[in-house]
């Protein structure tokens, strides 16, 4: 599939725009006003290096209304289309900022979705927008708020002096398609065959047949699951308390980590159940367990240690990635792929970078395309990190951190990345900061095409497309 299911934090130099830059730290040799410099004392430590002044935003002047101030992570689409949310600072509005939806399509064109669209049956305008999914159809899968402020608080029971009101935000689960901007599940609502309401939606995903996954939180008895929506009905698929399987003492935890829904209504996620972790498949006949706390690993003598809270990525032939930790006598972490119920190992720690010193250290937010291509970012030499792919060809690499963006000068260097997208013609977006010691640090949104091209599509300080 071409998105993601657990979301990294998404860093950068501020929330939206220049009105919330950091400020670069004062130099370490200044005094501070009103403390007395004291000499150094044997019996005290004494610093061998000074200070590293943190970084400042990269900005040459002042951002405006019509820039670019921050994004969210990106998607891409077998159709070459990239999409993602922008922000930008607007002074109308009571917030500071607004966000869009920006969709550039492969002939450099965009498709722009701004905030304040109606939808049928909602008087309110929608705000508020995150991307949970963009699929082949080129139909995103949202988040939205509907009103600036939360709805009332339902009433407590008054024959229950322990009940409280539940809080329910005025917030839905809508797709984006060619027919409009349609809600499928509103906060409030009932949960199927469950006396609770539902009280959040996140890691939304839908296929090209509009079936959509989700996880859902609910209230009143309170927990959360994995739904399904098909044909305008939804349907869990687990819940917590739920045993894992006839017969079984574990049940399923309130913690899910899923990945985007393949064409065949399949999903891949990560479950705790108790102190444990485990992996599943969850298909139209059931839930199939492919990785459990515990249990063996393809790796001789070791057994999996847990999984990280990572989300697994599935693809439409239903092969599987995944990040997991291993014990056994070379313990350590590893990259799997699984396929016709079988599960190897593509990478693992201690593994060498080739054309570096470096090893691997680590795995994270791996994502699988129909080719068996996996694109990961790795860690290795200590906090370096990068973008790789994993191809028939082997590991490749896309960008690392301390080494030179493609474009700009070669004072400004990769500095981060969130996880990245990747499409079956092997094309991967992803949004990357970077730094120069002098100038400060950005952030932007990276393309590397099917031929292993990299540029930088648009940054912090561009223009808004109209």
């Amino acid at each position: 599939m071409l998105t993601l299911g657990l979301l990294l934090p998404v860093f950068g130099v501020s929330h939206i725009t220049s009105a919330h830059q950091q400020k670069p730290a004062a130099p370490a040799t200044q005094e501070r006003k009103g403390v007395q410099k004291k000499e150094a004392k044997e019996d005290e430590p004494v610093a061998i290096t000074e200070r590293t002044n943190a970084l400042k935003a990269m900005d040459e002047k002042p951002l405006t209304d019509e820039d670019f101030g921050n994004f969210r992570f990106p998607y891409i689409n077998n159709n070459g289309e990239i999409a993602f949310v922008g922000l930008h600072s607007n002074k109308a509005d009571k917030r500071g900022y607004s966000q869009e939806f920006f969709v550039r399509k492969p002939d450099g064109s965009w498709r722009i979705i701004r905030e304040g669209d109606k939808v049928e049956n909602y008087p309110e305008a929608l705000r508020e927008y995150s991307i949970s999914n963009f699929n082949e159809n080129g139909d995103l899968t949202v988040v939205a708020s509907y009103a600036d402020d939360a709805a009332t608080p339902s009433a407590a029971d008054p024959h229950d002096p322990a009940s409280h009101a539940v809080f329910i935000r005025k917030q839905a689960l809508f797709i984006k398609d060619a027919k409009g901007m349609r809600s499928l599940i509103k906060l409030g609502e009932e949960v199927p065959n469950m006396p609770s309401v539902f009280s959040g939606v996140s890691n939304a995903s839908t296929n090209t047949k509009g079936t959509t996954a989700f996880i859902g939180t609910y209230s009143d008895p309170d927990g959360r699951g994995l739904f399904i929506v098909e044909n305008g009905k939804a349907k869990i698929v687990a819940r917590s308390g739920q045993r894992i399987a006839p017969g079984e003492n574990y049940s399923f935890s309130e913690h899910y980590f899923p990945s985007s829904i393949n064409e065949r209504d399949e999903l891949a996620f990560l479950v705790r159940i108790g102190d444990k972790n485990a992996l599943y498949i969850a298909r139209p006949a059931g839930l199939e367990m492919i990785a459990f706390t515990g249990k063996p690993t393809p790796i001789k003598d070791a057994n999996y240690l847990g999984f990280g809270n990572r989300a697994p990525s599935i693809n439409d032939k239903g092969e599987v990635a995944f990040s997991a930790f291993f014990d056994g006598p070379d313990a350590g972490r590893g990259l799997f792929f699984r396929a016709n119920g079988e599960t190897r190992l593509i990478a693992r720690s201690g593994q060498n970078l080739e054309g570096t010193n470096y090893n691997f250290t680590d795995f994270n937010a791996p994502i699988i395309n129909n080719r068996g291509d996996i694109a990961f970012i790795g860690n290795f030499g200590g906090r370096s990190r990068g973008i790789f792919l994993k191809t028939s060809r082997g590991i490749e690499k896309v960008a690392l951190v301390d080494e030179p963006v493609p474009g700009l000068s070669k004072d400004e260097v990769f500095n981060n990345f969130t996880q990245p997208a990747i499409n079956d013609k092997g094309e991967i977006v992803f949004y990357g900061q970077w730094k120069n010691l002098k100038a400060g640090i950005n952030v932007g949104i990276f393309h590397r095409d099917e031929k292993g091209n990299l540029k930088l599509l648009v940054k912090r300080g561009d223009k808004l497309p109209k």
